[in-house]
């Protein structure tokens, strides 16, 4: 039986640099392979609608976020305003992250939701590109949207199905 070595923020800080995405939770380091096509367009499709309705320095892609249990990665996000920045790291959760799920394992998605619930965000919206439905999760409820979501804390209307359509050429 093999143990896992649970790092500390700081020896996660020392690691040398990866061409994989690295996340810390609990301790555990999280390795992710490079994403896939799919992750990627919905990815961007995901930060031009929120970039559409919201000021740009507040909408990221794979912005990091400086968390009491670690350290994530959503794949898109959106801050707080006035957002706090130390050691040029954000701190504590987004207001609103964005989990694009083609792949990922559904308790890290339990995980990683749970972390950003705990510390401050207001919604986690985890997407799945196969159905294409999304789960909206918030601190007190959940719901699931098909076909169309509407935001109440972004603003914005949209159509869960035209986030996977491939572009006209």
């Amino acid at each position: 039986m093999s143990t896992t070595k649970l790092l500390t923020f700081e020896e996660f800080c020392e690691l040398p640099e990866s061409e994989e995405k690295q996340e810390l939770l609990d301790g555990e380091l999280i390795s992710m392979p490079p994403p896939r096509y799919i992750h990627v367009l919905v990815a961007t499709e995901f930060f031009e609608l929120l970039r559409s309705v919201l000021p740009k320095r507040r909408v990221w892609i794979d912005m990091g976020y400086r968390l009491r249990r670690g350290w994530l990665i959503p794949e898109v996000s959106v801050t707080w305003p006035g957002q706090r920045i130390e050691d040029d790291w954000m701190q504590g959760a987004p207001m609103l992250a964005v989990v694009v799920s083609p792949s990922n394992r559904p308790e890290l998605i339990d995980r990683k939701t749970a972390a950003f619930l705990e510390e401050g965000a207001a919604e986690v919206w985890v997407f799945y590109p196969t159905t294409p439905s999304m789960m909206v999760f918030r601190k007190e409820s959940w719901e699931r949207a098909t076909e169309t979501y509407h935001s109440e804390l972004v603003g914005i209307t949209f159509d869960l199905r035209k986030l996977v359509e491939p572009e006209a050429e």
